[in-house]
């Protein structure tokens, strides 16, 4: 049977309801939660891990691998149990409010290790700070995510959802930026030094716990209309039946295999971003943040055309184009340093605030397309195999992201042993590192990751879902009235 034929059966369903702003924002706000420990991890992780604490590179790859690949694999439970969790707070809200507080007192342990802990303690020490860490976010971040696809069906209002969260992402990057390169890090040297770090965790610590209880009980008042959770009991049992279900769907296999080797090379670029920034660059804590704040201001630039272009322009197209600025950003600024084309501090900064722009048009459509489509692509699911899979589509796109930033996470460990990069360096000490390793790092850290990200420009031309079969979809399953206006 085609996947749309039930299309043409008419149906009274009213228009699919569209959030109000309210809803919105407090919705919107547990984007602080996400992005201020996606953001923390993946700027300063590594570095604090193998500069600070002293691991080597391949150990805090290590730790990096581990916790990742044991959260990637917990995200598709999480995911099947959320989908069919019951109670009087409905499906989504019990995680979300008792994943926040444990979430964000590990983030402050992580980064306030103890001076006397080396060798195996550490790294026993430090794995488990991190798998805590990525586990609570997984229990906050795979019902968030599934609560944003549930809260409306409108194909149009899905990505006003995605691009509200987007701009709070933004904020919490500010934020974030703000009280690390601007604040606690902003001396020199400070980045290498253990004791700065403790007040910059139990800021952004804060910064968790008012994200996560504002989008909690900010969108329980609204628990009642959501999709319930289907019959029946044991989601332990059908968790492998469902995870084989998902991967039925053609444009779940899309989303899957695209995010997977872009998290690979996101994986290894962004543990190696402080590391450019510091050593290859050869920029002060001033000029990093800085860009960062450009970068932000990029992404709020996106995020705002973004949402004009979507009316028009279908999600895929969105999404791809948004993968290119990525793997532009990415391609061009190190070998024009390598070549010696940018001699100047005033050069390297010009083209690096270009690329840093770029990248940030480039993720909010890549985001905003993506997560758009992954909500359409639960639709097209319960249409062609009768059952809602938020929870699991979010849970396995997340898998994929999670295990292959890990996998990239190892690989920049083992990078950094390779080309002779120490670990362990006083406070202020610039390394005296051969022109050689330096150039090898910012080869890796750019064109490196570009031919990954390119792999991902690939894939994701074969999503084929668009507006007109998701409008098809809406009018089969019933939440949708038919018009004459829908195209056949």
């Amino acid at each position: 049977m085609d996947a749309y034929a039930a299309a043409e059966v008419a149906t009274s369903a009213p228009a699919p309801v569209r959030p109000g702003a309210g809803l919105l924002g407090a919705y919107s706000a547990g984007a602080l939660t996400e992005t201020t420990i996606n953001f923390t991890l993946g700027q300063f992780a590594l570095f604090y891990l193998t500069i600070v604490c002293g691991l080597t590179g391949v150990e805090a790859g290590f730790v990096g691998l581990i916790s990742t690949l044991v959260d990637a694999f917990i995200d598709p439970w999480v995911g099947s149990l959320s989908d069919n969790f019951r109670s009087r707070h409905g499906r989504r809200h019990p995680f979300m409010i008792g994943a926040t507080l444990p979430t964000a007192a590990a983030l402050v342990l992580l980064f306030s290790i103890p001076a006397g802990l080396h060798g195996p303690v550490l790294m026993i020490y430090a794995t488990v700070l991190s798998l805590a860490l990525r586990i609570g976010l997984s229990f906050f971040q795979v019902p968030y995510y599934a609560l944003g696809a549930e809260l409306t069906d409108d194909y149009s209002a899905r990505s006003t959802v995605v691009a509200a969260r987007a701009i709070v992402a933004v904020v919490a990057t500010i934020a974030v930026t703000l009280l690390s390169y601007r604040l606690f890090l902003s001396a020199p040297g400070a980045t290498a030094t253990r004791s700065a770090y403790l007040p910059l965790a139990l800021c952004l610590g804060a910064m968790v716990v008012v994200g996560g209880l504002v989008a909690s009980f900010g969108t329980l008042s609204v628990r009642a209309r959501l999709h319930a959770p289907p019959a029946g009991k044991g989601c332990l049992k059908r968790l492998a039946a469902e995870v084989r279900e998902v991967f039925r769907s053609a444009s779940f296999r899309v989303l899957f295999s695209g995010v997977l080797l872009f998290f690979l090379a996101a994986g290894v670029s962004t543990s190696l971003t402080l590391y450019a920034n510091t050593y290859f660059w050869r920029l002060s804590t001033a000029d990093i943040g800085t860009l960062t704040l450009i970068y932000t201001a990029g992404t709020t630039v996106g995020i705002v055309l973004t949402g004009v272009v979507s009316r028009r322009v279908e999600k895929r197209s969105l999404a791809l184009a948004g993968l290119v600025m990525i793997f532009a950003s990415q391609l061009i600024p190190a070998p024009l340093r390598v070549a010696g084309l940018l001699p100047s501090h005033a050069s390297v900064m010009l083209v690096l605030t270009l690329a840093v722009i770029l990248l940030g048009f480039g993720v909010s459509a890549a985001a905003i397309g993506y997560q758009s489509m992954m909500a359409d692509a639960a639709d097209e699911h319960e249409h062609l195999f009768g059952g809602r899979r938020e929870g699991l589509y979010f849970a396995g796109v997340n898998f994929s992201a999670k295990a292959t930033s890990g996998f990239g996470v190892l690989a920049a460990g083992i990078i950094l042993d390779l080309i002779g990069f120490p670990h362990g360096l006083a406070p202020g000490h610039l390394a005296n590192l051969s022109r050689s390793t330096v150039n090898e790092l910012g080869l890796i850290y750019g064109p490196g990751a570009a031919l990954l990200s390119l792999g991902s420009v690939l894939i994701v031309m074969r999503y084929r879902l668009d507006r007109k079969g998701h409008a098809a979809v809406l009018l089969a399953l019933g939440r949708m009235p038919a018009t004459p206006n829908l195209p056949h």
